[in-house]
């Protein structure tokens, strides 16, 4: 399971709004560190067991994210690394 992590440049905090994803068999698993909203997207069946690119995934991320389209959860991912801003 190999995590994705990327910077949306919406200034949300000081390191704008970091975003994490992780493609899981329920779908994709995602954390806006800045916001502190964690959730789940559905992957329809045409979608499930795909190699999904990195931008795919957050295309995929942010566009269900901005439109409520996710289930709320309680799994934070882990930041990796060092902090990135804009």
């Amino acid at each position: 399971m190999t995590q994705h992590q990327w910077n949306t440049g919406r200034q949300y905090d000081q390191y704008g709004q970091r975003m994490i994803a992780t493609v899981t068999e329920e779908g994709i698993q995602f954390s806006d560190l800045s916001r502190h909203i964690d959730g789940l997207i559905p992957l329809g069946a045409y979608m499930r067991g795909s190699d999904l690119d990195k931008r795919t995934i957050e295309d995929l991320v942010m566009f269900n994210y901005d439109q409520g389209n996710y289930t709320g959860n309680n799994k934070t991912l882990i930041w990796q690394g060092l902090l990135m801003s804009r």
